[in-house]
Order: C-alpha cells, then structure tokens, then sequence
C-alpha cells in the first residue's frame, strides 16, 4: 500500500479537529472548488500536472509564459492579471527563507494571493528586464488580451503536442487546475484555496472561521512543494538545485559573453553536470565552435569531433541527448544534452552539457533544461538591447535585401517607401509608420488588405500621391529578427523590388552570427556596410541616447508611436483611443506612460538638475 504524503498526512489532523458544524461547511467549502475542476474535465480540458508542463514551455515569449504562470501558479483571473504592479508583490523573510505575497485588488477591497518562489523569481527577471517602474502595469495588456494570449499558447501547445484538447485551454481553465492541484492533488486546507485564490461564497458557507495568515498559507504551499521535492528523484532533486544556481549567476551578468561563462560555470558547481560549453555554428565554415567551457575536456569539440547532436539541436530547436564520444584518448564516458538557446524566432547557439550519470536527461530534466535555454535566450537579448541604449558606441548595420512584405508592396504598386517610425507592438509583430510615394494611400491600403504577413493597417494622413501608413507587420521581414537581438532599426527604404535597411546593434553583438542567422531566413539579405559610431551629447544623436537613459521600454515606445501617428499634430493624426487600439494598451494606460514620458522630456530640456536625477 502507498504511503501518504506528509502533505495528506498534516491535513487529516486538520480535518480530526473540526467540530461537526465546522466539518460540514468545510466539505461545502471543499465541493465547491472542486467541482469547478469537474466542470474543467466536463470541458474536455482537465490539465495534468505534465499537460501544464507542455503548456507553459510551448510560450515563445517571457510575456506569455509570465501569464501562463499567474493563472496556472498564482490563481489570478485574467481581469485581474492588467491591474498588476510591481509595488502589490511583497517579500517577507522567515528563517533564511524568502516568502513572496501578492495583494490583488477586487474592486473597493483586495485580496493576498502566494507567490512560489520560482513564480517570484520569473516575475522580477521579467520587470527587471522590461525596465517596469514600480506603479506601472507588469503585463500592460486589456484582460480580453491575456485571453487572447493564452489561448495563442493553448493552440501552440496542442500543434506541437498532438493533443488537440489543449487549444481549448482558458485563463479559467488554468485557474481551476490550480484549485484542483491544491485541494485534490495535494490535500491543502480549503481555507487557504479559497482565501488565495478570491472564491466568492466563502465568507457565506464557512461565516465563523478565521481567515488562514500568511504563516498557513506559506506552510500549505511549502508542504506542496516538499511533496514535489519527495516525488522527484535525487538525480532531479540535484538538478534543480543546479540550475537554481544558474539563475542566480544570469541576474548579475553584464554581456552575453558574461552570461555564456556564468552559465557553464554554475552548471559544472555542483555533481549534476562535468562539463558544459556554450557551442555556435559558424554555417559558412561549416563547423560548430565553443564560445564558452567550464569543466572537464575543454577541448572536446576542436577539429573533427562529433558535434551532429548539437547541429541537430539547433535545426529543431529542440533538446536533444546522444552518447558521449569524444576522442580515443580520452577517459571519460557519458551522455551529452544540447539545449537551443533561443528568445522567440532568435537562436544564440545551443548549450552543451555532459553527465557521467547513463541515468541523465530524463524527460523531467529535459524540460528542465529546455526552460533555461529560453531563459538564456531571453537575458541575452535584454542584454543587448541595454548595451545599445546605454552604451558610448554604436555599430551601424547597412542591408539590402530584395524579399519581404514591404519589398512585395513597393513592386505591386510602383511605388516608393520609406520607414518614418517603428515600435514593438508585441513579440510577434511590430508597429511600422510608413511613407508611400507614387501611389495613393487608399491603393495601398486595398492591397495590404489582401496581403499575408501584414495586420492591421490604417491611414494616418494622405497627400497627393501617396499618405503615411500605420501598417502591423507580423510575417516573414528582417526588421522581426534584428529587433529581437535587441537591435534598433533607424531607416527602411524600398523602392524597384529593392529594398535598403540601417540596424544599430550594441558593439558586443557577432555580427557575423546575426547576418548568417538572417539569410538563413532570406537568401536575398546582404551585409553592404558595417560602422562603429560614438555618439556624443551635442548631437541629436547624443540626445536620443541621454533620453534613452530616462525612459522605461514601454515610455519611449507609446511617446514614440504617438509622435508618429499624428497625436500631438492639430487636427490630431490619432486619437488616444486608437493609438492604444494599435499598440494593445488600455487608454488610461497610454495616457499614463505619455504623461510620464513628456515630464521626463521636458525636464532634459529646461531643467539642469533633472540631469542628475534617476527615472521616475
């Protein structure tokens, strides 16, 4: 017969101790949430802790699976997700243990919702990366957009699964797998699901008791994650501790190089891992090198040795685990993981790591270790994109390239254009204000109609022969790949089926990996110059980059798009409402990040002291 858990064992003391009345509104309490988990299954959508899994790691962005996570982890309900700020999460320390809160406000009152530690961990990474300010939204999106969201997950997941079930998967969904995990899964005290997760009808079916303290609510969960401590094996066990381990070396790296070392080097601390190298295929040599080691046999990959796992791995975007063979010579056998390095359709390279263990790189640590490549992948191009910013130079990139929405534009109608102003609109698309000469705005607006790779499109002005085009390019386009290496995009020309970009990228960026990785995608695309600038504080330039310091992420583009599309112009070019339609904001959140970035603009401006000052 199988033991019980220590979890199950501590909760029917809780239950021996109820009077009978206390008893029976606890059951009503307990069938209450459970059957909203039956309802799940009534769906067809009854997630399993491994369907939860596949759902999570099939986001392509931090974004998306931030939100899979506060649904499926946290309990919140996607109404609640857009009101979340960075100041609502509070840390409390208890006996060398950090323990993370969360208050959720519903309507005149609130809440306070738990937080696992892992959950905490992905929460600041992505704030910190996003340079969120501590009253501003985490997740700046409208709830009807984390529903969209979530299911663009659910239906990757079911594509890359085969389990056709899962595309039907909600923010509701997730949030009933969290009760059912707790209550059934786990045993946890109704209590406690109730409080956290904001049931209504609690205070009715239980008036008397007390609302469990944040002491009970830290226990419950802490018991939850010793049973799933107790379920995994000691090999995983001392894998998570690991890669623990290399989350805490990636919050402190200051370049990619900074980022590969510190990773190989955390991997190799403890006994899960000999070795670990960060490999990089150089395509038009045809060969696999190391950019970075740590361990044993630094050498391993030099000359002809065996690197088709990794090349494997880089082609499927997948982890992939073959015998170790390295040379002859040497002394060690074992089993080799190659894990892409990826942040959306972006690949860095794979790391590669060796365990002596014939035992190794089971499904649990292969999804393990596929969650830190996209992690890596991820801290990589937040990097960049800080080194561009912040940095004394810059590297200009010029390409010409003769394929691509815009390319197909410009030869369909004869007519020239020319980039005026790009923002990031999502993960998978971008904001681009374009200028068409030689054909009018509505002809063009006709065609984009009817063309793929193209979104939504409106006109933002039109003069004679031709207008300024707000256009959402989510197809195949080099600008997508330059900005998710943290790239910036100044000017796009295109004119006769040809077509001219200018990137800039931070000067640490391999620029030979970024023009390969491009024509990987498009056979047309070629490097015609490379320059290292330094921009100094009296040129316009100088002044845009000061700026950049000021600004958050999220400031600069809505004061960007709104300069672009007409706002501040008069009769305005767009209106707040549908600026914010265009850039999937909520209209009191544009406002709120204009006002914020016009203050910091003007105080650059005309104040002197302001220079001195930190961005509010």
């Amino acid at each position: 017969m199988r033991p019980l858990s220590a979890t199950r064992r501590a909760n029917i003391r809780y239950w021996a101790v109820l009077s009978g009345k206390e008893l029976c509104m606890a059951f009503r309490i307990y069938e209450t949430v459970r059957n909203m988990s039956e309802t799940t299954a009534r769906e067809g959508v009854r997630l399993t802790e491994r369907e939860y899994e596949h759902l999570r790691q099939s986001a392509e962005t931090h974004r998306e699976e931030l939100l899979v996570r506060l649904c499926g982890e946290v309990g919140l309900r996607a109404a609640e997700i857009p009101r979340l700020r960075p100041r609502d999460v509070a840390s409390q320390g208890d006996e060398g243990s950090t323990r993370y809160f969360l208050t959720v406000r519903e309507g005149d009152g609130q809440r306070e919702a738990y937080v696992p530690s892992r959950v905490a961990q992905d929460f600041w990474q992505y704030v910190r990366s996003n340079g969120i300010e501590s009253d501003e939204p985490v997740v700046d999106v409208t709830p009807r957009r984390v529903q969209m969201l979530v299911g663009e997950v659910a239906e990757w997941a079911a594509d890359r699964t085969g389990r056709p079930s899962l595309s039907a998967v909600t923010p509701s969904t997730l949030r009933r797998f969290f009760a059912r995990r707790l209550l059934v899964e786990h045993g946890v005290d109704p209590r406690v699901v109730t409080a956290i997760g904001g049931w209504e009808g609690v205070d009715g079916l239980l008036p008397d008791a007390d609302a469990p303290s944040r002491d009970e609510i830290a226990a419950a969960f802490e018991q939850v994650a010793d049973a799933a401590d107790t379920a995994e094996t000691g090999r995983l066990r001392g894998v998570v501790a690991t890669l623990d381990g290399v989350g805490e070396a990636l919050s402190t790296a200051a370049s990619r190089e900074d980022i590969e070392e510190a990773v190989c080097r955390a991997l190799v601390e403890t006994d899960s891992y000999a070795a670990a190298w960060v490999m990089e295929e150089e395509r038009r040599r045809d060969r696999v090198v190391a950019r970075a080691h740590a361990g044993t046999d630094p050498d391993r990959f030099d000359g002809a040795n065996e690197t088709g796992v990794i090349r494997e791995a880089l082609r499927t975007g997948r982890v992939l685990v073959a015998p170790d063979r390295p040379r002859p010579t040497a002394t060690e056998r074992g089993l080799l993981a190659a894990i892409p390095l990826v942040h959306g359709e972006t690949t860095y390279g794979a790391l590669v790591a060796r365990a002596r263990d014939r035992g190794a790189f089971d499904d649990p640590e292969r999804t393990l270790l596929s969650d830190l490549g996209r992690r890596v992948g991820l801290t990589i191009t937040a990097t960049e994109r800080r080194q561009l910013l912040f940095g004394d130079t810059v590297v200009t990139l010029t390409f010409g390239y003769d394929d691509g929405v815009l390319v197909d534009l410009s030869s369909a109608l004869s007519c020239a254009l020319e980039l005026e102003g790009i923002v990031a609109a999502d993960a998978h698309s971008l904001l681009c204000f374009v200028a068409v000469t030689g054909a009018s705005a509505e002809r063009a607006l006709e065609w984009i109609g009817d063309a793929d790779g193209l979104g939504d499109a409106r006109l933002i002005r039109s003069y004679e022969e031709g207008g300024l085009l707000e256009l959402v390019i989510e197809g195949e386009s080099p600008t997508l790949p330059l900005t998710e290496r943290g790239g910036s995009i100044p000017a796009i020309n295109v004119e006769d089926g040809r077509a001219r970009l200018v990137a800039e990228v931070a000067p640490n960026v391999d620029v030979r990996a970024l023009v390969e990785s491009l024509q990987r995608r498009f056979d047309s695309v070629e490097l015609r110059s490379k320059q290292e600038e330094t921009p100094t504080e009296q040129t316009p330039t100088g002044f845009r980059e000061s700026m950049a310091q000021r600004l958050t992420e999220k400031q600069a583009s809505v004061l960007r798009a709104a300069y672009h599309a007409g706002y501040f112009e008069w009769p305005r070019g767009s209106t707040a409402e549908e600026l914010a339609e265009s850039m999937d904001v909520s209209s009191p959140t544009l406002h709120n990040h204009l006002r914020r970035a016009q203050q910091k603009l003007l105080s650059a401006l005309f104040d002197e002291d302001e220079a001195e000052s930190p961005s509010m």
